[in-house]
């Protein structure tokens, strides 16, 4: 064989080394693009909806009373009797003047939108955050921009709701204003009428009690949107909308870095518990089950209370345009925008005035926000373990 045969032949092995090496490289990549694209396509949507449905529930049932004295507190007057009350107090002093039923008053919207809106913030937030941002654990920017994404979205479900919610909180109150003199009149024939019967008296009693307008959010609703049209329900849109923007941003932010932080502390707190304190080979990754499982509820509150407490004043701008009295007969409406409320909350109460409510409401967020991400691990697990879905892959959330 010549020098120039042996050449070639190096060539030619050489050149299908290669196109092999170029066969192998190429199936890599479609490989790590299939798994890319794995988490997508295992997507369980049924799954998704009952754990949103489940951290819905959990979450509103628990933190509703601590919204309703929230509420009450960002909107009474400067001359409320019950401005000087703490948020205990005040929730004392609603039990007692309007009775249990009136914590619960509008809840209805908020049980049925929030778990809608659940499953649209979680499953935006995943999708964005791995196929779009590829966010990363920890403190990343990419997170808070992933969760911003499915705002406008959802908020065409929240601004009804909290407009209908906070109508409904602020219902009784109102009611109380208007009717004012006609509860003292009453007062002064129940007083001086010893010859009424039981039953009469019962009745004037009663009428002074259920001072509000609407019974149920439904009625509310149906009232306001025969006299005033549907757009009555989206009073508030915009600045709802760039609050629920910088609240989700927030918030899944300051999830994953919470997260992050608090698995690395539960997983030295763990190895002093298993007498591994001088080991350097243990990492958080190593850690025993329970405290990345605590971490969860761990951040989730603590990330539900940094995004409340950062974007507050725009929930109380918000809560002043919704909750501003709207007439249930037809008419020309006179709606305050989010500028004028703004203005007028600085003229009325000063810069302090837009923290108004503040303490229940972080306390609320941490309660809402740690439940929440648990009943929706917990859900999911109990699909599982019950056989309703096909999949066997732990939540997004738990990892």
């Amino acid at each position: 064989m010549t020098s120039a045969d042996t050449t070639s032949s190096q060539s030619s092995s050489g050149q299908h080394i290669q196109r092999r090496l170029t066969i192998q490289s190429h199936g890599q990549q479609q490989t790590q693009q299939t798994q890319q694209i794995i988490p997508l396509m295992t997507f369980h949507f049924g799954e998704e909806a009952i754990g949103g449905f489940a951290a819905g529930i959990v979450g509103t049932l628990l933190g509703f009373p601590l919204d309703l004295v929230k509420t009450r507190m960002q909107t009474q007057l400067s001359s409320s009797a019950t401005k000087q009350l703490s948020a205990v107090s005040l929730l004392s002093h609603i039990l007692r003047t309007e009775g249990i039923s009136a914590v619960y008053k509008g809840v209805g919207p908020p049980l049925l939108s929030l778990s809608i809106v659940n499953t649209l913030s979680f499953t935006s937030y995943s999708y964005f955050r791995q196929n779009t941002f590829h966010g990363r654990d920890g403190w990343d920017y990419k997170n808070a921009v992933s969760g911003m994404m499915g705002a406008p979205v959802f908020a065409l479900v929240t601004t009804p709701e909290n407009f209908l919610k906070t109508q409904m909180q602020l219902d009784n109150v109102q009611g109380d204003r208007e009717n004012k003199g006609k509860a003292k009149t009453s007062k002064q024939i129940l007083q001086s009428s010893s010859s009424r019967s039981v039953g009469e008296k019962q009745l004037i009693q009663q009428q002074q009690k259920t001072r509000g307008k609407f019974a149920t959010s439904f009625q509310c609703a149906r009232t306001l949107v025969s006299s005033h049209g549907i757009s009555v329900l989206y009073t508030g849109h915009v600045i709802n909308t760039v609050r629920e923007a910088a609240f989700v941003g927030t918030y899944f932010f300051c999830y994953e870095g919470y997260k992050t932080e608090f698995r690395k502390l539960l997983s030295g707190v763990d190895t002093l518990i298993r007498g591994n304190a001088g080991s350097s080979n243990t990492s958080h990754e190593d850690a025993a089950p329970w405290s990345k499982t605590l971490a969860i509820p761990m951040a989730g509150g603590c990330s539900g209370a940094t995004a409340w407490a950062l974007t507050f004043p725009m929930d109380c701008v918000r809560a002043g345009v919704q909750g501003q009295p709207i007439s249930a007969s037809p008419g020309i409406l006179k709606k305050q925008g989010a500028l004028e409320t703004l203005k007028h909350l600085l003229r009325s109460k000063g810069l302090m005035g837009l923290y108004a409510g503040v303490s229940p409401s972080i306390a609320r967020a941490f309660l809402v926000s740690g439940s929440r991400f648990s009943a929706y691990e917990g859900a999911l697990w109990l699909c599982r373990w019950s056989g309703l879905t096909s999949s066997s892959k732990g939540g997004r959330y738990e990892e």
